[in-house]
């Protein structure tokens, strides 16, 4: 549970650093590569909070 917890909290961060690059104009693959990696942070979270 804890664990879920930390993984939204992650997931959430690097949303936020994707958003961060998409405004200060960095390559396209690296904002893409950052918002994939926390969207999946924070879609594993759910599943495992779902999972009880």
């Amino acid at each position: 549970m804890i664990y879920a917890f930390l993984l939204l909290f992650a997931g959430g961060m690097v949303l936020g650093g994707a958003w961060s690059f998409y405004r200060s104009r960095k390559p396209w693959w690296a904002v893409a590569g950052m918002a994939l990696a926390g969207l999946a942070c924070v879609a594993v979270s759910i599943w495992r909070l779902q999972s009880g």
